[in-house]
């Protein structure tokens, strides 16, 4: 199958098996918390488990931009506050992997996204602004890729 045609949580659980990670699946309730695989390892010779929710990627800009979602469509929490300890956002190259809790650090601590400014009304339009799909509660931005490496603990694996 080629890589264009392949799911991108395959692709990624093939990149994850590579590297000697078994790839388990979570149940229900951690699905439900916006886990999508856990990873199951050593370091420094000790087992090791990271829950970790993946991000596909968004069209052409990609390797540019990736979505955040604060709010999700009936309001309650997005998944940037759901419970996997990584978010993996998938770009043209490579998985970026970040710890959840820095990004959100991050994001507060560097008051980049303009929380004082109208809502935009296409969701292109949403870099470092907020949108919301019509008819919904859904409160999601776009920051850059780039930022994303400013981010403690941010690991990248290409893709092959």
């Amino acid at each position: 199958m080629s890589n264009s045609k392949k799911s991108y949580r395959k692709f990624f659980a093939e990149i994850a098996e590579s590297k000697n990670y078994k790839v388990k699946k979570p149940s229900f309730h951690q699905r439900k918390n916006s886990i999508d695989v856990i990873l199951e390892g050593q370091t420094n010779g000790k087992p090791t488990e990271v829950t970790v929710d993946i991000k596909k990627k968004n069209s052409k800009s990609a390797s540019s931009w990736v979505y955040l979602e604060f709010k999700n469509a009936k309001g309650g929490d997005g998944w940037i506050y759901g419970s996997a300890q990584f978010i993996v956002f998938e770009t043209n190259s490579s998985f970026i992997f970040i710890p959840r809790k820095k990004l959100i650090d991050f994001l507060d601590s560097n008051n980049i996204i303009r929380w004082d400014l109208p809502f935009v009304d296409k969701p292109w339009k949403s870099k470092y602004r907020l949108f919301r799909r019509h008819g919904t509660l859904e409160t999601i931005t776009q920051i850059k890729v780039s930022d994303l490496y400013d981010i403690s603990g941010c690991q990248v694996w290409k893709k092959f």
